[in-house]
């Protein structure tokens, strides 16, 4: 998120209880079939306000989380952006999970020594770390994934993300041994990506698989069930990290379907039923949804 929003999202916690019960009801209010599997993890983000490393742990609680998500982009990451945050998560026993963006100009080799560079800062905190969000889409300028496509030199996004991964692999086995090591973190309608670096063999030490899950109209939250069923046939867990509804209003965009809160929590709902092996599910809050 562009930390430009801070104040945006400053003057919108006022909704903060509202979001809360909304977001929680569709896996709180699951069929008895459907609860009984309902994800063991609840991952969500306050982004902005992490950022500013404000204490989020009110924000967590109403919403039920157990899980922080942290993404940490190129620019913010090297200042220790959100530290203070994650810390005081970690002190009331949230687990903090977080995603290390990287600009898509850099070589694996460059990406795997920027981790090496910002990950000690976070280290003693971290649960689990994903490797990139949303590297298949680019920039209109240098922030985030910067400019440059990931899908280059005659090579898909998920091929050349794969060897981004062969490359930071290690450093994440060095540095945070025992935190889970998420694979893809990619687009709502990006999962082939995730396919695509599977496709010559299991990538060294995934632990588990990760989705964006927004209602878009191309894949994204209907392909849940899908996604969970081939990630579990790879023996691994699928992780919807990020989701939530897009609110009609104005500036809605125009690859996401607009929901009422009561239609997001059916689609959740009837999502949830339909992926026994789906074991996290997401909350990104941002004012612009």
């Amino acid at each position: 998120m562009d930390v430009s929003k801070i104040s945006t999202f400053k003057r919108l916690l006022g909704m903060r209880a509202f979001v809360a019960t909304a977001v929680a009801a569709a896996l709180m209010t699951a069929p008895a079939a459907a609860s009984a599997r309902r994800p063991a993890w609840f991952a969500v983000s306050s982004e902005a306000a992490c950022m500013a490393n404000d204490n989020v742990n009110g924000f967590l609680r109403a919403n039920h989380a157990n899980v922080l998500r942290l993404i940490l982009s190129p620019e913010d990451a090297p200042a220790g952006a959100g530290a203070g945050c994650v810390e005081d998560a970690y002190a009331a026993g949230f687990r903090v999970y977080i995603s290390l963006q990287f600009n898509n100009r850099l070589t694996p080799n460059q990406v795997a020594a920027y981790v090496g560079r910002v990950l000690p800062a976070y280290a003693p905190y971290v649960w689990a770390v994903g490797v990139g969000n949303e590297q298949d889409l680019s920039m209109p300028g240098a922030y985030g994934q910067g400019t440059m496509s990931l899908s280059r030199d005659g090579r898909t996004a998920g091929q050349n993300y794969r060897t981004v991964w062969n490359a930071v692999e290690p450093v994440l086995v060095k540095l945070v041994p025992r935190a889970i090591r998420v694979y893809g973190e990619f687009s709502p309608w990006g999962f082939s990506a995730t396919e695509q670096g599977f496709a010559h063999g299991r990538p060294p030490g995934v632990q588990a698989i990760a989705a964006h899950c927004y209602h878009t109209k191309v894949d994204g939250l209907l392909q849940v069930p899908q996604d969970a069923a081939w990630a579990a046939s790879k023996r691994l867990p699928l992780w919807c990290s990020e989701g939530g509804p897009a609110l009609p209003r104005r500036t809605t965009p125009k690859w996401i379907v607009p929901d009422s809160w009561a239609s997001w929590n059916a689609a959740v709902g009837k999502v949830v039923a339909r992926s026994p092996d789906l074991k996290m599910w997401g909350y990104y809050y941002d004012p612009a949804l």
